[in-house]
């Protein structure tokens, strides 16, 4: 396989989306048996340093693509947001990084988290998961991909620098059910549960991966 440009680099700050940084990490492709650790950072297409972030990357695939490629990517490393009823765009861009879980060699891999607020210090989930209320920049590597004859750009992951941190926590509770006045009295002879009874789910898997080597 031939090598091709990379270079070492981090997300503008934004929203952490469908992160999965520990444990058995996301399915590459239903049924693949083949994992990986992803994020997703979202920020406005209008904010500066989007702007500068989506600049970068094309520069990067300008300077560097292969002289077999196509004037245009197949795909990069960042893309606009779509409505997922009407497919218009949102106003947001993603960008997205991903590893594989483990080495060649079978060792694991560790997607390293930090706080961004001075001292800088690594920090550990302790088995929490982050929300996409989070905010910070994903850390790894900027490079040029080959896929089945096509390039383009995308990023791998290697750490996630965390300006803030809200837990992701799945399930419904009773406080988020609407009351109905005149709804029937169904007798299922279940017991009435509160919110610390409801068992947390894990995020709906979604992909927002570009393809990759």
């Amino acid at each position: 396989m031939a090598n091709h440009a990379k270079e070492a680099y981090t997300s503008p700050k934004g929203n952490l989306k469908w992160a999965f940084v520990d444990g058995q990490g996301k399915e590459t492709e239903r049924g693949s048996g083949k994992y990986k650790y992803s994020v997703v950072v979202k920020l406005l297409a209008t904010d500066p340093e989007c702007i500068k972030a989506m600049a970068h990357i094309d520069q990067f695939w300008t300077d560097n693509k292969p002289k077999n490629a196509k004037v245009k990517p197949k795909t990069k490393a960042y893309k606009m947001e779509e409505d997922e009823h009407t497919g218009e765009e949102t106003g947001y861009v993603y960008f997205s990084f991903s590893t594989s879980t483990s080495f060649p060699s079978g060792d694991k891999k560790v997607v390293k988290l930090f706080t961004a607020k001075t001292p800088v210090r690594e920090v550990s989930l302790g088995g929490k998961k982050i929300g996409e209320a989070s905010l910070g920049r994903a850390i790894g590597t900027l490079a040029i991909y080959e896929f089945n004859g096509s390039f383009g750009t995308t990023c791998f992951l290697d750490a996630i620098s965390l300006s803030k941190f809200v837990e992701y926590v799945g399930g419904v509770d009773a406080e988020s059910i609407e009351a109905d006045d005149d709804a029937e009295d169904i007798g299922l002879g279940e017991a009435v549960v509160g919110t610390d009874s409801v068992a947390e789910e894990a995020p709906e898997e979604q992909s927002t991966d570009v393809p990759r080597t």
